[in-house]
């Protein structure tokens, strides 16, 4: 199960979806506020409610144990949903998701969120799409775009971040946790020898990895991602057999 990040939705993962077929069941799902939830405010309890609906929806297709796996926004939500039911995931792959969002990240997340509302939200939205069809391979570009931009998700969620203590929240993280961040990517790499301490801590035999890329890596190399996505499964559930 794959769980998007700020601003896009579930359409995103269409490229690697594409590519796990038919080797895997692939499911992704939509967080408030954004794509086909764009009409509901966020929240990270809402946002956890959403993972945990489609992660029993996956359960009840009798698919076998489901692997969580999410970048950025979504591996904050992904993390969240692994410390409150551990019972219903595999293992956990988070993708540059780890940073305590306080002091000098909470401020650059809110300026963020404000500078996006003082923008306007079509203004923004356009701006956003120009960008990503700039940056990304078509496909990505089109999986993106094809789910719509929430600005108004963004701003909502880089708020929401600020009032959470995600280290805690690793630290009650018992399945198999499998930390993937992008050598380039340093603000979201902050804290990650921290988040790895505190996982082992709660008994989860987490691991710590680092590839090439920035931030977007997963939509700027969606084969690359991909391959990344299934050895991460493999290691995932070889770490859950263990137990």
């Amino acid at each position: 199960m794959l769980v998007h990040g700020i601003r896009v939705s579930a359409h995103m993962w269409l490229p690697h979806a594409r590519r796990l077929a038919p080797e895997f069941r692939v499911t992704a799902c939509d967080l408030p506020g954004h794509g086909s939830l764009r009409d509901r405010a966020f929240t990270l309890e809402g946002a956890v409610a959403q993972v945990r609906t489609a992660l029993l929806e996956a359960a009840r297709s009798g698919s076998g144990p489901v692997v969580l796996a999410g970048m950025s926004l979504g591996g904050f939500a992904a993390l969240a949903t692994a410390a409150a039911h551990p019972e219903l995931v595999a293992g956990v792959l988070v993708n540059n998701s780890t940073v305590q969002p306080r002091g000098t990240a909470a401020r650059l997340y809110r300026n963020a969120g404000r500078f996006m509302r003082w923008v306007g939200e079509e203004r923004a939205a356009r701006a956003n799409a120009a960008l990503f069809r700039r940056l990304l391979p078509r496909e990505s570009a089109e999986a993106v775009l094809a789910g719509g931009l929430s600005m108004r998700g963004f701003s909502e969620a880089v708020e929401e971040l600020t009032r959470h203590d995600f280290l805690a929240l690793a630290g009650r993280c018992t399945p198999p946790l499998l930390i993937v961040n992008c050598r380039g990517d340093r603000l979201f790499r902050t804290d990650e020898q921290a988040f790895l301490r505190a996982a082992r801590s709660a008994g989860s035999p987490a691991e710590l990895r680092h590839v090439k890329g920035t931030h977007i890596q997963a939509l700027v190399d969606p084969e690359g991602f991909t391959r990344l996505l299934r050895a991460g499964h493999a290691r995932l559930t070889a770490l859950a057999g263990r137990g």
